[in-house]
């Protein structure tokens, strides 16, 4: 067990009043390099109080590091002959098809769009982990009922890819481009991009596109935004490249602006995001090394065309922008350091684990 677990087993049995931040900072880390055991360890903190918001934290780890026998135990608890879906803790549908645990996958297709809030959600975010084959025509149906609606579930069109063929991609373009509200787009980003590479430009077209507002913070489009573009395997480099061959004279100043806002954004995920909402989704491999180049280097030392001397010579160097991108390039420098750091200590071991077995 981790020493995080055993820190967080402490917190939540002090008696104290609980930090979300904190409690967080530590899921988060187990999350990463936890274990079964791990996970076994926070599932019984959360049985002891399911409803509550700060033990609702504690299912990321679970669900990163769990297993299918955990997701059975799971199921008995708070699925199974469950008086009303209502009842169910939020958070433990998605547990369930995270963890792979397909007995529950004719319980989720039941519940994908019915009138439940966070628990449709959740039963749509668990499917994208499950077979679905013999509920494709069940959720095909429920697909085309909100099918071009302006607020419905957010996350339903996440399974097109499991109940449709790409030929849905144009009519989920269509749909968020010109009758979903940008509260409920992001399922629609996420859904086109889990068709796979294919989808790159069409992806790459949505980030650009301020009809989406695909870097939307207070919605949440951002986070699966970022998702969708690691998936289909878009690169910060060709973000950055498209940027930097923008002629402003013809797009505006306001669509070069609206740009560097939506890298600015992916960037802060790339910085600090650590979440893996769908188990099997592809990950961004650029290295800060690598993102601290393309950025912020000089290609000669006569003049500064990295992105803040390109800002600074087609926006001016009083605009509002240059402040955040430079303090985004501290950050990025400080990870760049870090990851330094970790590749020597890595080896390290690797040399000491050597001259052991030697």
């Amino acid at each position: 067990m981790m020493d995080a677990t055993a820190r967080l087993m402490d917190m939540f049995g002090s008696g104290k009043k609980l930090d979300a931040s904190i409690i967080s900072a530590y899921t988060d880390v187990v999350a990463q390099y936890g274990t079964v055991e791990d996970a076994w360890e926070l599932y019984r903190l959360f049985v002891e109080d399911p409803h509550h918001y700060i033990r609702g934290v504690l299912l990321q780890p679970i669900m990163r590091c769990g297993d299918v026998t955990l997701a059975q135990d799971m199921y008995e608890r708070y699925v199974r002959n469950q008086a009303s879906p209502e009842h169910i803790p939020d958070g433990v549908l998605y547990v369930l098809g995270y963890l792979g645990y397909v007995e529950a996958a004719a319980d989720l297709v039941a519940l994908v769009n019915g009138p439940y809030g966070a628990v449709s959600v959740d039963a749509c975010l668990g499917l994208v982990h499950l077979p679905c084959e013999p509920y494709r025509e069940k959720l095909a149906g429920e697909l085309e009922k909100v099918l071009d609606q302006h607020l419905f579930n957010e996350f339903l069109p996440l399974l097109s890819f499991k109940c449709t063929t790409e030929d849905m991609v144009p009519r989920l373009v269509h749909w968020g481009k010109r009758h979903a509200s940008v509260d409920c787009n992001a399922g629609i980003i996420a859904g086109i991009a889990l068709f796979g590479e294919e989808q790159r430009d069409t992806i790459r077209s949505i980030l650009w596109n301020p009809l989406w507002e695909a870097h939307g913070t207070a919605t949440g489009s951002c986070v699966w935004s970022y998702i969708a573009m690691q998936h289909v395997g878009l690169t910060f480099r060709e973000l950055i490249q498209d940027i930097k061959s923008c002629d402003v004279s013809k797009a505006g100043v306001q669509d070069l602006e609206y740009r560097l806002e939506v890298l600015y954004e992916m960037l802060e995920l790339k910085l600090s995001y650590t979440a893996r909402p769908i188990r099997f989704a592809r990950c961004n491999e650029e290295s800060f090394g690598q993102l601290y180049s393309d950025l912020f280097s000089w290609s000669t030392e006569h003049k500064d065309d990295s992105m803040i001397g390109w800002m600074n010579d087609n926006l001016g160097y009083k605009h509002r922008l240059l402040e955040q991108y430079d303090e985004l390039r501290k950050r990025v420098e400080i990870k760049m350091i870090h990851e330094i750091e970790l590749e020597h200590v890595q080896k390290r071991k690797l040399i000491v684990s050597g001259n052991k077995n030697f």
